[in-house]
């Protein structure tokens, strides 16, 4: 649902990712909802499960599904936290699902985000019931995708959501952004498959689907907010526990703002996800609790939640209740949550639309970006396999040209030091390390390095190499000159930690700066071991002025190559970008000079005049490409 018309910094004049004869395009940062909010219309949702059977009811059809052993007399429901004023239900039942949508409307909730299970299942069956009493009460519902059937691939993914979309899709009812039809995707689902696996799978579902979709990824991160047509995040249980009301307000208000920013400045959709209390204790062991203060914390993020300005707000739940969070009517508190959500909601849909929040983090000049991507120009540079940490979605954001390679790929020898200036490392902690024969990717990467390469880590998690591809720990960082140490999962209580700039180059990146206080903050830090040249560039220091260890460093190595290491949090801090910029711009110094335009690869030159995105329909598609080509993105650096 990108709108193609909104101006950007840089035209986009071709951005391409091939895999075998498959061309993949990926969404432009910059482009989508107007400033002005008028394509996406405040609205409140909320998540809703239609999972419960009982055996006299049409779903269980002489079973009990989902509640467990049920006792009336005492209210009292084996998996369920809280008893519903209803009684034990069952959701495929009409009576149900028009009393759930008449209180639904009548509390100003818009949408049903409707957990999905797969075709044919448990939750698929009621799905045009729910539509179609949606569509009674002014209504719309869309599916909350859950997880990836097998095997696990994104064509797999693609093709169960577009065979979900042409059931549903059409239905006057379903919620859809500019004609588009809106699928939620779930961590779970999003975890199965990457933001590589994503980027190519949403790509697929354009091409298939005649008005393509409005995909809303559950993640917050900079590739996200480039990638999906929106943000959100299911649940908020985990960093509400132990807090009294004042400390939920404060997280409330920081980090509702950084949601709302993160989404607008990617122009994605805003979302802020808030409950009205948790307590998963019954199925869970030992489980997770957030009290609801008689309602109070529900009414702070609801505060908060309007005060942060986003384009929809979602209740996480109207009726899960294995985890308490349910605000439907119960034994317990009545219809109190349907209450306070009509309140809110209607001051939420009355507050004028105001232009999207931007961030406030720190920001570069064009001319600055401009200046750092012609240092580039002309090299060549390998992204391993996973785009999921802020590095690459940065560096495509500023026009710089990146191949994607598989682990096949750099396996079968196309990572050398004669195509790639630099191998770019944004995965987690998990990598393939062997594809035909035991250790073949490590050779490779080892041979790149030997040869001259260079290697920039930059993982979207604490340990680059740490795992193999079956999950086994053999922490390989060490072989590719990434000396990196453990340090903790928590920093210690009531130590004081900064940042320290040591390199007078990063000169956009702050003298000094606090350790983050939320977010991962497992500590995995660089240490200059043996190494030719070694040059701290950011260094953790406690209150003493004492060294932990590197945030980010850059190293020669004794046997050749050289390795740049970001610790990975930093890439998710409110200095990412200055970190990213005076990193890049301290390696450029360090590179041997460009090579030509004219020594590019055939494959490279031949994508140089193809697009892949319905998203331009000025530019045609080219024919297929040969299995061995790496996918690749680029694009021509042309200002407005």
């Amino acid at each position: 649902m990108r709108n193609w018309q909104t101006p950007v910094l840089w035209l986009i004049v071709g951005s391409v990712f091939l895999v075998g004869s498959t061309v993949f395009g990926a969404r432009a940062a910059g482009q989508g909802v107007q400033a002005d909010g008028t394509e996406v219309p405040r609205k409140v949702m909320a998540f809703y499960y239609p999972w419960y059977g009982i055996a006299e009811g049409p779903g269980g059809a002489g079973r009990t599904v989902h509640w467990g052993k049920i006792e009336p007399s005492r209210k009292e429901i084996a998996a369920s936290t809280h008893y519903p004023a209803l009684g034990a239900y069952d959701s495929h039942d009409p009576k149900v699902i028009e009393q759930h949508c008449q209180w639904a409307a009548d509390a100003g909730i818009d949408t049903f985000i409707v957990s999905w299970w797969g075709q044919g299942d448990y939750t698929d069956k009621p799905m045009s019931t729910i539509l179609d009493a949606c569509g009674r009460h002014g209504m719309t519902a869309c599916i909350y995708y859950e997880t990836v059937p097998q095997p696990r691939s994104p064509e797999t993914a693609a093709r169960d959501i577009v065979r979900v979309m042409e059931k549903y899709a059409s239905h006057p009812a379903h919620l859809k952004i500019d004609g588009e039809p809106v699928v939620f995707v779930y961590g779970r689902a999003m975890g199965e498959l990457g933001l590589t696996g994503w980027m190519k799978a949403i790509d697929w579902m354009d091409e298939k689907l005649d008005g393509g979709i409005a995909c809303l990824g559950d993640q917050f991160s900079y590739g996200a907010a480039r990638l999906f047509d929106g943000l959100h995040t299911y649940n908020t249980a985990g960093s509400l526990r132990g807090m009294s009301l004042a400390e939920s307000r404060k997280w409330c208000a920081g980090t509702y703002r950084s949601w709302v920013e993160l989404a607008e400045d990617a122009d994605a959709i805003s979302t802020i996800t808030i409950i009205p209390g948790y307590d998963d204790t019954k199925i869970r062991k030992p489980g997770l609790a957030v009290e609801r203060f008689e309602g109070q914390l529900y009414r702070v993020q609801w505060e908060n939640a309007i005060q942060a300005n986003p384009r929809w707000i979602l209740i996480t739940s109207f009726n899960e209740w294995h985890e308490g969070s349910e605000i439907e009517p119960s034994a317990e508190f009545g219809d109190v949550y349907l209450k306070i959500t009509r309140d809110f909601a209607n001051r939420f849909k009355a507050q004028a639309v105001k232009a999207g929040a931007r961030s406030s983090r720190s920001r570069l000049a064009p001319d600055e970006k401009t200046g750092l991507a012609r240092k580039y120009l002309g090299r060549r540079i390998a992204t391993l396999a996973d785009l999921d940490s802020m590095a690459f979605w940065w560096l495509r954001d500023l026009g710089i040209e990146m191949d994607v390679l598989s682990w096949q790929q750099v396996a079968d020898g196309i990572l050398t030091t004669g195509q790639y200036d630099i191998a770019l490392y944004c995965g987690g902690e998990t990598y393939r390390r062997s594809v035909h024969k035991a250790g073949d990717v490590d050779g490779a990467l080892a041979a790149y390095l030997e040869n001259g390469g260079t290697l920039v880590a930059a993982p979207a998690m604490p340990w680059p190499f740490y795992y193999d591809q079956d999950g086994h720990p053999v922490q390989n960082s060490r072989l590719f000159g990434l000396t990196i140490r453990m340090g903790w999962e928590n920093p210690p209580a009531g130590t004081q930690l900064e940042f320290k700039r040591l390199a007078p180059s990063m000169k956009h990146t702050p003298d000094r700066f606090d350790f983050p206080t939320s977010g991962d903050l497992r500590w995995r830090a660089f240490f200059n071991e043996g190494h030719k040249a070694y040059t701290p560039l950011l260094q953790l220091r406690n209150s003493k002025g004492e060294s932990l260890g590197d945030g980010a460093a850059y190293a020669e190595l004794q046997g050749g190559g050289r390795v740049v290491s970001i610790w990975f949090t930093l890439l998710n801090g409110p200095y990412a970008e200055p970190i990213l910029y005076d990193v890049f711009d301290f390696l450029a110094g360090r590179l041997t000079a460009p090579r030509s335009q004219s020594s590019r690869p055939a494959a490279r030159n031949r994508a140089h005049h193809q697009t892949v995105s319905r998203r331009c329909p000025d530019r045609e598609k080219s024919g297929p490409e040969k299995e061995s080509e790496p996918f690749i993105w680029q694009r021509v650096l042309t200002p407005f």
